[in-house]
């Protein structure tokens, strides 16, 4: 009996383990993902790869900031291969969006540090791609 309930607790640490390296729990900071995303919302983020991101979906990547929050979390606008948005030309030489990366927007302009601002983003600053808001944790 011992050994069937250690080998069901070793399993279940297992498999937290498992779910915490590939699910994470991000909060927003700031208004730039307004009014979709909201400041304090937390989303359940999964990491993934470059090859899973499709446009429009949320993404959390490394910040390429010095000073700030360690992520950004903006809405995929373009992919390898796809046309370089309008008003990120300016930022980049390119028309295409080059393998190994991709395009990042806001969806509060005025508020919103992305690719207009920073160019390409680059697939291994790729954290994780948003399943679903999870509300905001209220700080005490």
């Amino acid at each position: 009996m011992f050994l069937a309930a250690a080998c069901g607790l070793a399993a279940l640490a297992l498999l937290v383990v498992r779910l915490r390296a590939a699910y994470v729990v991000i909060r927003v900071r700031g208004n730039s993902m307004a009014p979709a995303l909201a400041h304090g919302d937390r989303l359940l983020s999964r990491r993934t790869h470059l090859a899973a991101l499709r446009n429009g979906q949320i993404a959390v990547v490394l910040s390429p900031r010095p000073n700030g929050s360690k992520f950004l979390i903006k809405r995929v606008a373009a992919l390898p291969g796809d046309p370089v948005p309008e008003e990120v030309r300016e930022a980049v030489a390119d028309d295409v969006v080059p393998a190994g990366r991709f395009v990042l927007i806001g969806d509060n302009a005025e508020a919103s540090f992305d690719s207009r601002e920073h160019g390409f983003f680059h697939a291994d600053d790729l954290h994780a791609v948003t399943i679903r808001k999870l509300g905001p944790q209220h700080d005490r």
